[in-house]
């Protein structure tokens, strides 16, 4: 049994976005009034927060989940989805009358490169009064807080939470989107994709953990897909993870995974130079299928994984 439960039975709280997708392999992309037949085509739960937790709970960690979604029959799903997989949803909300987020994701059978056409749906943010409300003691009893940004009024909240109860913070930072300065200050680790760090320092990977690491971060690091990632932790310690070599079949849910990996190497106590490399791991492993879920490796998998790749 992994350690790291928190005080009040939750090792991560998890704040943010819940979606639902409906994954469809093809040949290739299609041009424009061209017809191409779905060679394989699955629903699946996602959202960067959402689907770390998932993996978290595969790898027998207890986990909460807080967010809102819609009272339609994509809301069903994407609840039904995360208590199937053990996490737990007593932070989540439904809104009568609206919808939930939902995308549709074309996956090329040969290189794995995707497009998604996505609905943002109409349930609203989490406020921050909700999460003071509904989730302070679940937050302040975790021992990590991951976040996404996306409810940034409820993340704002949460963090602040977080640190005055001495809980670990991550950010899994997709976009750098307006506000999220903000958040920066009260943020431990700080995960984020290629496109944010462009954001914050043009062909400069290395100045942007710089400056995540000036905002107050203990650790920051930017991932750059199959050429692995790079990170930088407080005390200038600067160094490159490498991508593991695959056949990846979809690339969906990477990041989500690798942030899943990220957390429980941090709930294990581990050097920083070997809880990327295992982030890097599950994520090779989790592009073994299509969707963002199906392919999360067990423990024994990443073990037997690990061990073969000299981890």
């Amino acid at each position: 049994m992994p350690t790291g439960t928190g005080a009040g039975g939750f090792a991560v709280v998890g704040l943010g976005q819940a979606c639902l997708d409906l994954l469809g392999r093809v040949p290739r992309y299609p041009s424009v009034d061209e017809k191409i037949e779905i060679e394989e085509l699955t629903f699946q739960g996602g959202g960067p927060v959402a689907t770390a937790l998932v993996a978290l709970a595969r790898w027998a960690l207890p986990v909460v989940f807080c967010g809102r979604i819609g009272d339609d029959e994509q809301g069903r799903r994407i609840h039904q989805g995360l208590l199937d997989e053990g996490v737990d949803c007593r932070g989540l909300r439904f809104e009568a009358g609206t919808t939930s987020q939902f995308a549709f994701i074309a996956v090329e059978r040969d290189t794995a490169r995707r497009t998604i056409f996505w609905n943002r749906g109409s349930a609203r943010p989490l406020s921050a009064k909700e999460v003071c409300g509904d989730c302070a003691a679940l937050i302040a009893a975790a021992r990590v807080l991951h976040l996404d940004g996306l409810h940034l009024e409820a993340a704002l909240a949460a963090a602040e939470i977080a640190r005055n109860a001495g809980v670990t913070t991550v950010l899994d930072g997709g976009t750098l989107r307006p506000g999220v300065e903000r958040l920066l200050p009260l943020i431990d680790h700080a995960v984020v994709s290629e496109r944010f760090a462009e954001a914050l320092a043009p062909e400069n990977p290395e100045a942007a953990l710089r400056q995540l690491l000036a905002f107050g971060c203990a650790a920051a690091t930017v991932t750059h897909g199959d050429a692995g990632c790079l990170t930088l932790e407080q005390g200038d310690t600067l160094f490159h993870t490498p991508a593991f070599a695959v056949d990846a079949v979809d690339t969906t849910g990477c990041g989500d995974v690798f942030h899943g990996g990220y957390i429980y190497g941090l709930l294990q106590d581990w050097p920083l130079r070997r809880t990327v490399r295992f982030a890097a791991a599950a994520a090779a492993l989790k592009t073994r299928a299509l969707g963002g879920r199906a392919a999360i490796p067990s423990l024994p998998e990443l073990d037997a994984f690990w061990t073969m790749e000299g981890g």
